[in-house]
């Protein structure tokens, strides 16, 4: 009963856990849609704002420039040109104000690209109302002008007429005195020549006195109708205000900056300026981490590695002056020594030290020491090689000895042994435990290759050498073979275990440039020559399942540090 209720609150609870993680994708997913809806939506509107600001003050421009040109050839017309264009305007204007503009929220709703030229049209009729505008307003002024110029004119007319009158008035009050003074009493007898031309001069002076009277009434009204027009100037050079075609497009500019906060506060936006500043950056340093390795295989490839293939083999043997001992070989065509067991007979007076996870089955007579290092000497070589914790067995009878690798079943175990005076240069990755005369140091030691461009190439500087007697125990992944070099083998170096001091080592370069690039192949191969050299491999390689990647000093950086120094 409790298994079931177990089950049960665990089935419950894997699926309310997989409902809640679902309710959080999808309201995650619905948040960055929305995000990108409101973004792309917002950029788009500013867009279209942007284009169309842009497009209204070009067009803002040409129109300033032919108002400019009509108004500069106005300046010169007749009063009745003048009020002609400005009915003209006046009448362009109302029109513009009138347009009604089109619905924005019908259905279907309008694309970007209506919208875009729906907000373009606006802002030139903005501009087109502004500057026509600014121009009726001065034509306005120009006729003012004009109109207080020709009350000036007509008002000093109807004052020379007045003057004119009077002076004719005056002109007859001093005849009509002179006529009285010269003739006191017939000017003033009836029937006399006197006293008609008197009658005459005052007929005369009564029609004066009423011309005089007119012309005075006409100038004091020409002078209430002028009023401030006398005073009115002709106007400054038509010019279009830039502040007040700029204040036309206000509404647009504030949109665009409403735009602007609303992507601002938009993550997406936020994110996708500094984004894209440093998006040629990445993209070239992505260019580069897909050529660089490339060009650097290619070079490698073209040119180190021919150089290297023509240098001079290099000889352990001749450098460290030993003469050297053939390894016993297996009968032809069966080049294995390996199998998944190993039974070895320790003789009286010799000491085993091996892998305790290798030590199958021992007699019980046999006494055992741990050893924590494979040779005191070389601390660090026994660390990375993992000869660390031996197991040293010692006995005073011969005892059967079985070695197998408990742990893997692809292993095989082969065993190595040199004779005295034999040397082999031995990888100690491959090394799971050896035999040596009990109280005789392990003859082992170490030799760097600095001036040797083989060296280089393939990243071991540094060999270590075995010498004999001594039998080793070697592992290897489906199996070791031991082969003669003769007139010349190549091997991958992965697969490279260990060779005799009297074989000549070189590198040569893999075949093939693609299997190399595309990373199948390892740069270099190990050439071994040499009619009495033999060497030793493992078949599958465990740590070169990707050839050249230890080969090669820009790939693996542990495989290499181990490759340095030998192990």
């Amino acid at each position: 009963m409790r298994q079931l209720l177990t089950a049960l609150l665990r089935f419950l609870l894997r699926h309310a856990l997989q409902f809640a993680l679902f309710i959080a994708i999808l309201l995650a997913g619905r948040l960055l849609l929305a995000e990108w809806h409101a973004y792309s939506a917002s950029s788009g509107a500013v867009a279209a704002l942007r284009q169309a600001s842009g497009s209204a003050d070009s067009h803002g421009a040409s129109l300033a420039a032919a108002a400019t040109a009509r108004v500069y050839a106005l300046q010169h017309a007749s009063q009745s040109t003048i009020a002609g264009r400005l009915e003209q305007v006046q009448a362009q204007l109302r029109q513009l104000r009138a347009q009604q503009q089109p619905a924005l929220f019908s259905l279907p709703l309008p694309d970007a690209a209506t919208l875009a030229r729906h907000a373009q049209d606006e802002a030139m009729r903005r501009v087109e109302i502004e500057v026509l505008a600014q121009e009726a307003r001065h034509l306005g002024a120009l006729q003012a002008a004009l109109s207080g110029e020709d009350a000036r004119q007509t008002l000093a007319r109807l004052h020379a007429q007045h003057v004119q009158a009077y002076a004719a008035l005056k002109e007859n009050a001093r005849q009509r005195r002179e006529l009285e003074a010269r003739h006191p009493l017939a000017a003033h007898l009836p029937g006399s020549d006197a006293y008609a031309q008197l009658a005459r001069l005052e007929m005369e002076g009564q029609r004066l006195r009423e011309i005089n009277l007119q012309a005075y009434k006409a100038w004091l009204a020409q002078r209430a109708r002028t009023g401030d027009a006398a005073h009115a100037a002709l106007p400054a050079p038509f010019a279009i205000d830039g502040q007040a075609l700029a204040a036309a497009l206000a509404p647009m500019h504030a949109a665009i900056a409403a735009g602007e906060a609303q992507l601002a506060r938009n993550w997406i936006g936020r994110w996708r300026g500094p984004v894209m500043d440093v998006a040629p950056t990445a993209a070239l340093l992505v260019l580069s981490a897909i050529l660089l390795p490339a060009a650097i295989k290619a070079f490698f490839y073209f040119v180190l590695a021919p150089v290297a293939s023509r240098l001079p083999p290099l000889s352990i043997a001749r450098e460290l002056q030993l003469e050297g001992a053939a390894l016993p070989l297996p009968p032809p065509g069966e080049s294995r020594i390996s199998a998944v067991s190993q039974a070895l007979q320790l003789q009286a007076g010799q000491q085993m030290l091996i892998h305790p996870e290798y030590l199958q089955s021992s007699p019980v007579s046999t006494r055992k020491r741990t050893q924590w290092l494979l040779d005191w000497r070389f601390p660090f070589t026994s660390l990375a090689a993992g000869m660390v914790a031996l197991t040293r067995l010692h006995s005073d009878v011969p005892a059967s000895v079985t070695i197998s690798a408990s742990d893997d079943p692809l292993l095989e175990v082969a065993v190595v042994r040199l004779p005295a005076g034999s040397a082999l240069v031995f990888q100690p990755r491959g090394l799971v435990g050896l035999i040596t005369e009990a109280g005789q140091p392990l003859a082992m030691s170490s030799h760097w290759r600095l001036g040797s461009l083989h060296a280089w190439l393939t990243l071991q500087l540094r060999f270590i050498v075995f010498r004999g007697p001594v039998t080793l125990i070697v592992r290897g992944c489906r199996g070791v073979r031991l082969e003669r070099a003769g007139q010349g083998r190549s091997i991958s170096q992965s697969a490279t275990l260990g060779f005799t001091t009297d074989v000549l080592y070189s590198t040569m370069r893999s075949e093939t440039f693609i299997p190399y690039l595309r990373g199948q192949q390892a740069l270099l191969n190990d050439r071994f020559d040499g009619d009495n050299g033999v060497y030793l491999y493992e078949e599958t390689p465990r740590h070169g399942k990707q050839p050249g990647k230890a080969g090669s000093w820009f790939e693996g950086m542990t495989d290499a540090i181990l490759k340095v120094f030998g192990i």
